[in-house]
Parts: structure tokens; C-alpha cells; sequence
């Protein structure tokens, strides 16, 4: 799929972007060319979910949460033997921030997800009918922020609201 002058792949109503720090490879590099997002991986389009185990009419926190891995799928780009090689060698991910910003105007970061301690759980890739690539990544972890960033009616930036938790060990 050929990409667009700012290393946008689609033209749908966002762009998305993923940036991916290793700590032994260091920054995977994409091809996005966009302000803010030079470098990044292009994304087409992304899941991720929490869900808890509790009964109705429960009022305390529970910690049987249960997380699913961020998958990002994206084109088959520059980034896809590193990201190969980080699952292989188990090389932790330092961070991964997934970056969703409105498509034209002042394109502001509105919504991210910031993964740490996490650790690329699989590559998957296939090709369509039409000879299009694709490739689904899912990324595990043990700390998450999600932030959404208000705008204002004007464009300029209004209240963010924030969301972290850190994943009970295991024992």
C-alpha cells in the first residue's frame, strides 16, 4: 500500500502512529514523516480491551482485571524485521506509545496509549485478494496510561483526562 506524502497510509478521520523504544535494539524505526511522529510506525488501524470479573452490585476495586494485548495493524514497512527480531530475543519494550491524532488542521495528539514493562507477544502477516500487505502486532505489557486530550470548538486544547494501572505480579 502506498503511502501518503505525510506517512499516513489511509484517509480516514485520524492518524495513528505507534513509537516503539526496545531496550537492547533501541527505537524500532517506521516511515511516518509526520510532525511530532518522524520515524514512527504508520497504523492503519488498532484493538485493545480490559474487562474485570465481578458481580453486579460489587463496590470494591477488584484486581481480576484482565487486559488485552494492544495489536496494531499496520502495512509490512521498514519495521517489521525489528519488531521480528524483538520477539524472538524477548527484548523488552521500554515503551510503546500509540499516538491518535485528528486527520488535517492543527493535528493534535487527542488520544494515546502508553504501554511499559511490555514485550511483543506476536507478528502475524498476510496479503489480500488485491496484493495488499498487512501485519498484526500484539504488544503484552505490565503498566498502561490512556489519555485522551479535550479540544476545543477553536482547535486550541482543552482538559485531559488520565487512566493508569500497573498489572498485579504474578505468583
Amino acid at each position: 500500500m502506498p503511502s501518503a506524502p505525510n506517512g499516513s497510509h489511509g484517509s480516514g478521520a485520524c492518524d495513528i502512529f505507534l513509537h516503539v523504544m526496545a531496550k537492547r535494539a533501541g527505537k524500532v524505526k517506521g516511515e511516518a514523516r509526520s510532525t511530532g511522529h518522524t520515524d514512527d510506525i504508520v497504523v492503519d488501524g488498532w484493538r485493545w480491551g480490559l474487562s474485570v470479573s465481578s458481580s453486579v452490585g460489587m463496590t470494591r476495586e477488584t484486581s481480576l482485571r484482565s487486559y488485552n494485548a494492544l495489536t496494531v495493524i499496520k502495512s509490512i514497512d521498514c519495521a517489521t524485521t525489528a519488531l521480528m527480531s524483538a520477539l524472538v530475543t524477548n527484548d523488552e519494550i521500554k515503551e510503546a506509545k500509540l499516538s491518535m491524532r485528528r486527520a488535517g488542521g492543527e493535528q493534535e495528539d487527542f488520544f494515546l496509549i502508553t504501554l511499559k514493562d511490555a514485550r511483543i507477544a506476536s507478528v502475524n502477516h498476510e496479503v489480500d485478494d488485491k496484493g495488499d500487505t498487512r501485519e498484526t502486532v500484539a504488544i503484552s505489557f505490565t503498566q498502561v496510561e490512556v489519555e485522551y486530550r479535550g479540544q476545543r470548538a477553536t482547535g486550541g486544547r482543552g482538559a485531559s483526562t488520565v487512566f493508569t494501572d500497573s498489572l498485579p505480579a504474578r505468583t
